[in-house]
């Protein structure tokens, strides 16, 4: 018997998906909660799930293409399910050893599961791979388990209701890496150079075109100006090295960005204009009270915008804390998708990279975005000497309808002044 399965409504107000990725092919078998693909919507990346056993009879849509909701999206045949629950029961029966499984008292499986296929919501009652007969784990975990060449269907899980976890998918790689009483050493990888001649086309579907999207619009919405600024950052990074041990004590890792976040910050006081996002459809500027200072992140899955709310209201450890966090989670892709809207300001920083400068785009609707350069070691003149101090650039972005080049610039100047005489943060308690 053939099963259609259609696209379910994965997000409210969600009314069509981009295919990224296929996890399956036709012809192949699956069980019931088996990853099938991934899709991109406006709002999140999300992985889809097989809501019955069978066998692949059709894939409906290729990588880059819009699927809507509530239409085909894969077509299972039923009659040729390759695990039904009952098959390990019958197989084991003969074997003393090895006595039939009988249900677990965990509650079944929530009906949406079975419905929907969004592999977040299902649930499973066993831990043991030996006994189940699907595997119950968040989308990133079982990525995790891919990238890392594991079958997550044998590996025990241990959270609730048999959940595998990141931390399942590590310890079931150690004792493999270690059987020979040695880490292997990997070979080293050589570059894939193309042939003379030959050519490589590459689709951009899932956050890839999503970014795409965003950064057209942006160029094409507001008309951009850079202004850049060198500031001297010797007193920063004497006040951050003296913060440091004091941070890590309280399990807090102090890099530079919080420091500038706050510096930020107190100068909007001066110029809250800059902290506004822009109303298209009434041609307003939205000036907001609140500080949600955005950092572009660079993840496995493309560029994302986790936002740190109120900053105004927060120290710089606090700051430093709830960024770290945030970050980390939106890399392992556990950042829940309200901490990825609602911002009102956004920060950029590749000095970790390398680089002199960049001119960033804006995030719209925002109004202004801070490029946050490498600290370097300079000679300068001060005083009429030539010296070595800590140089970096500022280099922020503005939206030219709402921010004049003169108040632009005034913003930097200011900001620079707080940069160079830092020890005024320390004031700052919230």
């Amino acid at each position: 018997m053939s099963f259609v399965f259609e696209l379910p409504e994965v997000g409210e107000g969600v009314v069509e998906a981009e295919v990224v990725s296929w996890h399956v092919n036709v012809g192949d078998s699956v069980n019931v909660d088996d990853p099938l693909c991934e899709i991109t919507t406006d709002k999140a990346q999300l992985e889809i799930s097989s809501p019955k056993s069978g066998t692949i009879l059709r894939l409906h849509g290729e990588p880059g293409d819009i699927i809507k909701v509530h239409t085909p999206l894969v077509e299972i045949d039923e009659s040729g399910a390759p695990a039904a629950p009952s098959a390990p029961a019958k197989a084991a029966a003969p074997a003393p050893s090895a006595p039939t499984p009988t249900p677990a008292p965990a509650p079944p499986p929530a009906p949406a599961a079975a419905t929907n296929g969004v592999s977040s919501a299902s649930a499973l009652p066993s831990s043991d791979p030996s006994t189940r007969t699907s595997t119950k784990a968040a989308p990133a975990v079982r990525r995790h388990a891919r990238e890392a060449g594991v079958d997550i269907h044998q590996v025990p899980g241990s959270g609730p209701g048999g959940r595998v976890t990141h931390d399942d998918i590590q310890s079931y790689q150690a004792p493999a890496a270690q059987a020979s009483g040695a880490l292997p050493v990997a070979a080293p990888a050589l570059p894939q150079v193309l042939p003379s001649g030959a050519e490589e086309r590459v689709k951009i579907v899932g956050i890839r075109r999503k970014i795409a999207e965003q950064m057209v619009k942006s160029k094409h919405t507001a008309p951009h100006f850079t202004y850049v600024e060198e500031v001297d950052c010797t007193k920063l990074v004497e006040l951050r090295t003296a913060l440091k041990p004091i941070a890590a004590a309280q399990g807090v890792k102090l890099t530079y960005i919080p420091l500038v976040m706050k510096a930020v910050s107190v100068v909007l006081r001066q110029f809250p204009n800059v902290n506004a996002v822009m109303d298209e459809d009434n041609f307003e500027l939205v000036v907001k009270g609140d500080h949600n200072f955005g950092i572009s992140c660079d993840t496995p899955n493309g560029l994302f915008v986790p936002v740190v709310k109120n900053i105004e209201q927060k120290s710089v450890l606090h700051i430093a804390a709830e960024m770290t966090d945030l970050v980390e989670r939106t890399r392992a892709g556990k950042a829940k998708l309200d901490e990825l809207r609602g911002g009102t300001f956004t920060l950029t920083s590749v000095g970790s990279i390398g680089g002199v400068f960049a001119t960033p785009i804006l995030n719209v609707p925002e109004v202004a975005i801070l490029g946050v350069n490498a600290i370097r070691d300079a000679a300068v003149v001060r005083n009429g000497e030539v010296v070595v101090r800590k140089m970096m650039y500022l280099s922020p972005s503005f939206d030219h309808r709402v921010i004049d080049g003169a108040v632009g610039a005034r913003f930097v100047a200011a900001l620079k002044h707080v940069l160079e005489n830092p020890e005024a943060l320390l004031l700052e308690l919230r």
